[in-house]
């Protein structure tokens, strides 16, 4: 009798021990106990990211993809077109034209005044990424508990920062979004029998959107194979076949990426390594990845190529062996868990140890933003096993990485900070690569910027004394003794960048500007063709020129220059407005008066726009017309000449 209730207890028990595995395993969002840690999660997140929010644009590629980047200067269906073609939609070689299209759109609706719209949103992004990790881990059949530790990680760990509080990186978060809902679609795709060709289609469909927000999502086939391997699916035919398109969609990409990346020149090794040596550096990179996993210290915008190797980077190849080495042990012993989490990890990063690409740096922060989510589950099954096999330890384990989330918390929150403008980003990597020209000339970029002259002047002297004596920098620092009214500073500094680089062609134009400042309209004129010749879509040349011809009278020379200005970009208002004058001036007010329109349209608060279409008018014998538009341009400050307004009386 007593043997008989015992033996029901235990069988009630073993009922309910497997109801409980159960429901750690199929997930459902009705469940509170697995939407109340997500919501913490995504609180905690967006805490952590919040002083994000107050950061501006820096000066670290922000210019060129957002802020100067012609295609977007109106969202139509010409520039939605230039965008996404890669002939026309390249950024210094990188074809990623998904997240410029979404600035396009931040752009056309928010304007450019302020950066806070598209740092929400790349939280925003990061949000959703958090959400399908935490998705795509209860997926895996893993404890809710190691769910919640890789999500949080995920999250707020401070190799994060980067891809997210940097604008420039709406990449990273953008393409992880569709990557992470890809391997979701995928593993409904392999575990579950219904709809197969449903999800199919929609990792397939997902991918591609992935790899139109940044190259580094050709790895997914490589993950997709790593899940083949932990869900134990046979390596067959229909495994080898699905994967066909997947493969071939990233092989188009990545030759696609690697052929714009070489016509821009960004794979240009301008370093004096071998090949060999660039195997050390990928191997040293892969390491320090590892290692700022447990410690992230130094994270800075740029790590900079050192000048020799040390010694650190021959024995580095020796860790690479040495996961080989486990990943190679835990399969023989099918520690599914662990080669998986290793996989994912390697095939993510391996496409960007800058083995065979150069760059301004041989380590970035971003790259670990998929990649780490293998190590993350690593952390999260070492936390079942020690878990299971010590369940005494489960509250030290607890603590424990309680303790160093809050550690990551406030290394991230501190983080974001660094990004907050071009002087605290190049001061904070100042603080570790002194040794390097390049974080002082940006920052005698955001000093000019912000018309501070002297700041910048004495971060381009110091750039220029480490090694830095090149043509962009002399010319950078010229255009600063230019808006400075140090002319005689500028044309030598100018004259210094054409020497160190001939073929510059904005040096030539900005020296014909100061010489034409300086009255020497030979010279400026001379250095105006030759600018244009070496460089001609440089718009600047043109405008540079035209107002040249026009200081000359020769107004008709300089309304071909203003076509030329308008063909390049017909967005700025001030062009159609000089292109109006030269034609009044001319004596042809009809023709005038079509681009003083145009520039009213496009800028309405411009006083001197309405003041010349009022004399255009009164060349036409309007003086009714000139009148009012007088009125318009004086109460819009603009006081008239005496003469004009003498003719309207």
């Amino acid at each position: 009798m007593t043997n008989q209730k015992v033996s029901k207890k235990a069988k009630k028990k073993k009922g309910q021990s497997k109801k409980v595995v159960k429901k750690a395993t199929n997930f459902s969002w009705k469940q509170k106990d697995y939407l109340l840690p997500l919501a913490i999660i995504l609180l905690i997140t967006f805490v952590a990211f919040i002083p994000s929010l107050n950061n501006h644009f820096v000066n670290w590629d922000d210019d060129v993809n957002l802020l100067e980047n012609e295609n977007l200067r109106e969202l139509s269906g010409e520039n939605i077109a230039k965008i996404f073609n890669p002939k026309t939609g390249t950024v210094i070689g990188n074809y990623n034209p998904l997240p410029i299209f979404t600035f396009a759109i931040e752009k056309h609706f928010f304007g450019i005044e302020s950066a806070k719209v598209y740092h929400i949103n790349n939280l925003l992004l990061h949000l959703l990424c958090v959400f399908f990790v935490y998705r795509l881990m209860l997926m895996m059949k893993i404890s809710r508990t190691a769910a919640i530790i890789i999500t949080l990680l995920f999250g707020i760990h401070p190799m994060r920062v980067e891809s997210v509080a940097w604008v420039t990186e709406r990449k990273d978060v953008l393409f992880a979004a569709f990557y992470l809902a890809a391997m979701i679609t995928y593993l409904k795709y392999i575990l579950n029998k219904e709809r197969q060709n449903l999800f199919y289609g929609l990792t397939l469909g997902l991918f591609v959107f992935s790899l139109f927000s940044k190259i580094q999502a050709v790895a997914l086939p490589l993950s997709m194979l790593a899940l083949d391997y932990y869900f134990k699916r046979p390596l067959d035919k229909k495994l080898v076949l699905e994967k066909v398109p997947f493969f071939a969609l990233s092989l188009l990409f990545g030759l696609i990426g690697v052929y714009f990346l070489a016509e821009n020149k960004s794979l240009d090794d301008t370093t004096a390594y071998t090949f060999i040596d660039r195997i050390f550096i990928g191997a040293y990179s892969f390491c320090i990845y590892l290692i700022k996993l447990v410690f992230p210290y130094r994270m800075t915008a740029l790590y900079p190529y050192p000048a020799n190797l040390n010694w650190l980077f021959y024995v580095a190849p020796l860790g690479g062996f040495a996961v080989l080495g486990l990943m190679f042990y835990a399969f023989k012993k099918n520690w599914r868990g662990l080669v998986f989490g290793f996989a994912f990890f390697i095939v993510n990063v391996v496409f960007v140890l800058q083995i065979v690409g150069a760059g301004q740096g041989f380590l970035a922060d971003r790259f670990t933003y998929m990649a780490y989510l293998g190590l993350f589950f690593l952390v999260g099954i070492g936390y079942d096993y020690f878990s299971k096999m010590k369940p005494d330890w489960n509250k030290f384990l607890i603590g424990g990485m309680s303790v160093y989330g809050l550690v990551f918390f406030a290394l991230t929150w501190q983080q974001c900070k660094t990004w907050e403008n071009g002087d605290t980003l190049w001061s904070h990597v100042l603080k570790f690569q002194t040794n390097s020209h390049l974080p002082y000339a940006n920052r005698g970029h955001y000093w000019r910027g912000e018309k501070k002259y002297d700041k910048a002047i004495q971060n381009y002297n110091q750039a220029i004394s480490l090694n830095g004596k090149k043509a962009p920098t002399f010319n950078s620092r010229g255009k600063t003794y230019f808006d400075s009214n140090r002319n005689t500073e500028a044309i030598a500094d100018y004259t210094s960048a054409i020497g160190l680089d001939p073929e510059l062609g904005e040096a030539y134009v900005n020296r014909g500007s100061a010489n034409a400042k300086a009255g020497d309209y030979t010279k400026a004129m001379a250095d105006f063709n030759k600018g244009i010749e070496l460089d001609p879509d440089y718009l600047n040349g043109y405008m540079g020129r035209s107002l040249l011809f026009s200081t000359l009278g020769q107004f008709d020379k300089a309304l071909g220059d203003y076509d030329m200005c308008l063909k390049l970009n017909p967005y700025d208002a001030m062009i159609w407005y000089e292109r109006g004058y030269a034609k009044r001036m001319l004596n042809r007010p009809k023709e005038a008066m079509a681009d003083y329109n145009k520039a009213i349209q496009m800028n309405p608060n411009e006083g001197i726009f309405y003041y010349e279409r009022a004399k255009a008018y009164l060349a036409m014998g309007d003086k009714a017309q000139a009148k009012q538009q007088l009125s318009i341009a004086q109460s819009k400050g603009i006081a008239g000449e005496a003469e004009f307004i003498q003719q309207l009386q």
